[in-house]
């Protein structure tokens, strides 16, 4: 695979489990696992905003996360249609680039974050997060976009549904464990979290070991997203830590 594939691979992660498609250390058979209801109360699920590029801004930062996390540089990328539409999440690229330009896609940025001591930290109850923003043109194309994103997660070999109180507009949330965490007997459990704000659709990803991890932690990270996209945090772009482009080349 070339670079600039793999890294559009990565730049889907929270779509298709980021252990298959970034590495991390799990195993390769899914199961399903058993996910809990978030407790955090939603605010303003009608409120639907028009929102300004760059996608960037509405993405989770590692400021926002306080101390004792690392920023995965090689996955923090700014995506444009012609990188995602080689992506797994569509049939062909042909067929992503036709979906996009149907959704009036304008862009998005991947990114991600490990705590400090990584898997050792993890098995104490620490995390690996992966999260995404989309931006669409118009809010019917950020729903559309959305709603094929979720059947797609749906999908997913292993992927279960959890029952979570709603984010944004709409919002799904799904568990699955995968493997182990580095060389322990630790299960691995995913919760990824995707919700539709006005023209935004993002998805957060966390991997942690089984006996600490609720979907309550991809929730509360999500809210980050959406109360910026609310404009009830500050929502800054972010400095660029790479000028790399998934579209650009090998």
């Amino acid at each position: 695979m070339s670079r600039a594939m793999a890294l559009a691979a990565c730049a889907i992660a929270t779509l298709l489990p980021f252990a298959a498609a970034c590495g991390d250390g799990a195993g390769d058979t899914p199961a399903p696992a058993g996910g809990s209801t978030a407790t955090v109360e939603v605010t303003n699920p009608g409120v639907s905003p028009d929102l300004s590029p760059p996608a960037s801004k509405y993405v989770i930062r590692v400021e926002d996360l306080g101390t004792n996390w690392i920023t995965d540089i090689p996955a923090t990328v700014v995506v444009d249609a012609a990188g995602y539409a080689q992506t797994k999440v569509f049939p062909s690229q042909a067929e992503g680039e036709k979906l996009l330009s149907q959704w009036g896609y304008e862009g998005g940025y991947q990114t991600g974050y490990s705590p400090e001591g990584r898997d050792t930290a993890v098995l104490n109850g620490a995390y690996y997060i992966r999260t995404e923003c989309h931006l669409f043109a118009q809010e019917a194309g950020a729903k559309q976009a959305y709603d094929y994103f979720n059947r797609f997660a749906a999908a997913q070999p292993g992927m279960a549904p959890v029952t979570m109180t709603r984010v944004g507009n709409q919002s799904a949330a799904y568990v699955m464990t995968l493997g182990t965490i580095g060389k322990s007997s630790v299960n691995a459990v995913y919760h990824q979290v995707l919700f539709q704000r006005g023209n935004l659709v993002c998805v957060v990803l966390t991997k942690g070991a089984e006996p600490f991890m609720k979907v309550d932690a991809a929730r509360e990270l999500a809210l980050i997203s959406d109360k910026k996209a609310l404009g009830q945090l500050d929502a800054p772009e972010p400095t660029p830590t790479s000028n790399y482009n998934p579209s650009a080349g090998n």
